[in-house]
């Protein structure tokens, strides 16, 4: 069974801050891999929901005084719960208890997955308001992972039964349209047409393989294998690589690699941090991470960046969270935006 990477955080006062310039810091101008452009008609993040373990409520909520004197336990997963900022500079708005939150396209839905003592268990819908709450799968094992379709009519999912996981796609409904079979933490491609996810490897019990197949479950190819204990995938907005978070020169870095693998580039690093969840915009002028202590350290502190490609300098958007999913913004829409805040009423 794959990793299922999960990293507990230990109660405490102090919460990781990163200075607005992080140096040293490696990181290209941009990702391409091939003359095929970015989406240049998106540039701003509208909003932002993630996960955070619940003894941070006050950190996360903006509010109240911080739980003390919980520790986390080994053989169960700390609860967590979600929170949405929305605008992006608003305080942070609780949605629910859960992990691994997700955008619909048009950023009015969140799907995310419950769990159950150890293990996951079903996937849930909420309105972006918090309202509407309702259970989308009803299966006997767990389920988690979800990942709405670029079109937004089909939903990837992980399905979890024993050691093993295996991949189905479901319709707003709940119900099953077509299972992919084995793999997990899938993700559609800009164009809805391919699936990335990751496979255990075959000959050790660290690492996975990196796969893409179509989205129908067939020509399923592996583009490169990994022995890091935490990886984690996403897409080129231009679709023709995708970047993926690897231990394989230390600490946990950011490399972008073509859908052959055959190409593979470190984008970012930093050699006293660990960078996770590499999401790059869809304009192709920041990267989105997860930057924490080492996997190795006794307290485990995560924030969500973004690291602007050219300036090469990083701003905080979640002091402390993970598991994020962003609503990016079209530029004539926030032009749109701005010209109605502004406009005179009429006499």
């Amino acid at each position: 069974m794959e990793s299922m990477p999960h990293r507990s955080i230990v109660p405490r006062r102090s919460i990781l801050i990163l200075p607005a310039l992080l140096i040293p810091l490696v990181i290209s101008s941009s990702v391409s891999l091939s003359q095929q452009p970015a989406d240049a008609q998106h540039s701003t993040i509208q909003k932002i929901a993630y996960e955070a373990n619940w003894h941070y409520g006050a950190t996360a909520a903006g509010g109240g005084s911080q739980v003390e004197g919980v520790e986390s336990q080994a053989s169960q997963r700390a609860k967590s719960n979600l929170y949405v900022k929305d605008p992006l500079e608003a305080k942070p708005r609780w949605i629910d208890e859960g992990e691994y939150p997700t955008w619909s396209p048009d950023g009015s839905r969140l799907a995310y997955c419950t769990t159950v003592g150890t293990n996951y268990g079903q996937i849930r819908i909420v309105n972006a308001d918090g309202k509407g709450r309702h259970q989308l799968t009803h299966l006997k094992t767990g389920a988690c992972f979800p990942e709405w379709s670029p079109d937004g009519k089909e939903i990837v999912i992980t399905l979890f039964e024993g050691t093993s996981t295996s991949l189905a796609i479901v319709d707003g409904d709940g119900t099953l349209l077509r299972a992919l079979g084995s793999g997990s933490e899938a993700h559609w491609s800009p164009d809805g047409k391919q699936l990335l996810f990751l496979r255990p490897l075959p000959h050790t019990k660290i690492g996975s393989g990196i796969w893409i197949m179509r989205a129908d479950g067939s020509d399923a190819k592996e583009i490169l294998e990994d022995g890091s204990r935490t990886v984690q995938t996403s897409w080129l907005p231009n679709g023709a690589g995708i970047l993926f978070s690897s231990e394989r020169e230390g600490l946990s870095a950011i490399f972008a690699a073509d859908l052959e693998g055959k190409k593979i580039q470190k984008i970012s690093s930093n050699p006293s941090t660990s960078w996770f969840h590499p999401v790059e915009s869809p304009d192709a002028s920041s990267l989105i991470l997860e930057i924490g202590t080492p996997v190795d350290s006794p307290v485990k502190e995560v924030s969500v960046m973004q690291v602007d490609s050219h300036a090469h300098t990083a701003k905080v958007l979640v002091a402390s969270g993970d598991h994020f999913s962003i609503v990016w913004q079209r530029k004539n829409e926030a032009g749109a935006q701005k010209a109605d805040k502004n406009r005179t009423p009429a006499n």
